[in-house]
């Protein structure tokens, strides 16, 4: 049986011949990968703590709908579909709201991306190429951690490899199809999570790009222009569209974006993805457009929006795919010139051919190491927090003041935004942490709102610990130091905690460059 090809033409009109049929091994090896990225993604599955976004989510998913403070109230409206999914699941399909159920549709996408970054890779890297990103991606932390994670951001993932081949079909074929199944592809992006409209600004940028090398040098630089201007508005325009998500991210955060960035993509998959663009130029110029753009849009624009708004790697996921693709691309034809060269033994050419890869691989099992032990699934061990909570205060009810309103909420009052809240738990309160509260003596941030308390640290302990004797409930402080810090600028409110609260529990985790571990506090017995 002849071997199928298919001839991506250039922008220049020039043709690449380039082998994408997958022989019975590489099938053979795209299931395997699958079957270890799902063994991966449900170990442990329902043994992390809930973190504060996957709390949102289950905020979002039993809230009511309408009303003044309902989910349609909310500009999570924007991009619903993660909360319409569980939510259907939960009241159609009898979904249970513990961390196992509400993580495992997503884990089931997770899986799913796995053999679809090996079909669709093949026709931009080859079939070989293309079974290695599928191992990368198996094995790669950073989609294992989004994979068992109740967030839209699996989703934002696996519609990014799709919008990726339906682009390189459509630039070949032109078909009507794959113009549908793109904008398909893009919608479940954005409709996932707001990040997911980098992805419709690298489809825009392929097309651009693809377009631009037509131009005249006059009009290229001009386009460049109007690019860099419209990424100068970009958090303007993104303020528009979501101003509470905005709004949430206030501060400047360029050296955070940059940190994450390495931490969660690895040094290795972007040293990589930089050497597969490099050698990806002489091979197949529309291969390299589309991932270039795939890889470095998300990029381009978050760096700028750093400088307005605290931005994370995390909202660049969706070059990930790319990326992917790129570095399993320079392993493959490092390899291949390897095997090639004459100066090495025969013997020890196979060995050297596969000596980028394996390492590569052998990073990611090493954080996968770390992943499943001393970062408890890159969260905080809220869920045992709570359990403290219980054990030193005897079971009795509780008012809790922390950093995480919303994953307390879910431990200490399980079935609060469904008003079903066990009779123990009806008198628990869980308060927010924040900076204006005892600053200004409000319990909201308009100025104009009542004084609940006079301004100031020690009377916000102190309205607390009073709300508590009324309620007859024990008082307590669970806070993270990163979002302490944040919040308490002038270190008013540690130095108060320090002289009228004793540490209880120490609960560490350290992700990477970010400390994520618990501390708990109760007063001081006078």
């Amino acid at each position: 049986m002849p071997v199928a090809q298919s001839r991506p033409k250039s922008p220049a009109g020039t043709a690449t011949m380039l082998v994408t049929r997958f022989h019975v091994v590489h099938g053979l090896l795209v299931v395997l990968a699958t079957a270890v990225a799902a063994a991966l993604r449900l170990q442990d599955l329902g043994t992390w703590s809930f973190w504060v976004d996957e709390a949102h989510s289950w905020r979002d998913a039993t809230m009511a709908l309408d009303g003044e403070n309902g989910f349609l109230s909310e500009d999570r409206r924007l991009y619903p579909l993660t909360f319409l999914l569980l939510r259907v699941l939960i009241d159609v399909g009898g979904l249970a709201q513990d961390e196992w159920s509400l993580r495992l549709p997503f884990a089931l996408i997770g899986i799913a991306t796995v053999p679809l970054l090996a079909v669709c890779g093949r026709h931009v890297i080859g079939p070989g190429a293309a079974v290695l990103s599928a191992w990368l991606l198996a094995l790669h932390p950073w989609h294992v951690f989004w994979s068992q994670n109740a967030r839209g951001y699996a989703l934002v993932v696996f519609g990014a490899v799709i919008a990726a081949d339906r682009v390189r079909a459509f630039t070949q074929h032109y078909r009507r199809r794959d113009a549908v199944a793109l904008g398909a592809a893009v919608l479940l992006a954005v409709t996932s999570h707001p990040t997911g409209a980098l992805l419709a600004v690298a489809v825009v940028a392929a097309f651009l790009v693809r377009q631009a090398l037509r131009w005249r040098w006059t009009t290229q630089l001009f386009a460049a222009v109007v690019m860099l201007l419209l990424l100068w508005w970009g958090p303007a325009v993104a303020g528009q569209f979501f101003p509470d998500f905005m709004r949430s991210k206030q501060g400047n955060s360029t050296d955070h974006f940059l940190r994450t960035s390495v931490f969660y993509f690895r040094p290795a998959l972007l040293l990589l993805a930089l050497v597969g663009g490099a050698l990806l130029v002489s091979r197949a110029r529309l291969g390299r457009l589309l991932l270039g753009c795939f890889a470095l849009a998300p990029f381009v624009v978050m760096l700028p929006m750093s400088h307005e708004v605290k931005v994370t790697a995390r909202f660049a996921i969706c070059a990930l795919p790319a990326m992917v693709w790129l570095a399993a691309a320079a392993c493959v034809e490092v390899g291949r010139a390897v095997l090639a060269s004459a100066r090495l033994p025969a013997h020890s050419r196979l060995l050297a051919a596969a000596l980028l890869p394996a390492l590569f691989a052998g990073e990611l099992v090493q954080q996968l190491g770390e992943y499943y032990t001393v970062q408890h699934g890159q969260r905080g061990q809220w869920r045992r927090a709570a359990e403290v909570l219980r054990e030193r205060t005897q079971g009795a009810s509780l008012r809790v003041l922390t950093v995480n309103q919303p994953t307390m909420l879910y431990y200490l009052r399980p079935g609060h935004y469904s008003s079903e809240v066990a009779e123990n738990d009806q008198r628990t309160q869980v308060m927010p942490l924040i900076r204006w509260m005892w600053e200004q003596g409000r319990d909201r941030p308009d100025k104009n709102a009542p004084l609940v308390h006079e301004p100031g640290v020690a009377n916000h302990f102190g309205w607390h610990a009073k709300m508590a004797t009324a309620s007859q409930t024990r008082f307590a402080v669970v806070v993270t130091m990163p979002e302490l810090i944040e919040e308490d600028r002038s270190s008013e409110f540690r130095v108060y905690l320090a002289d009228h609260f004793e540490l209880v529990a120490y609960l560490p985790c350290w992700i990477g460059p970010k400390d994520e571990s618990i501390y708990i506090y109760l007063p001081k017995r006078t």
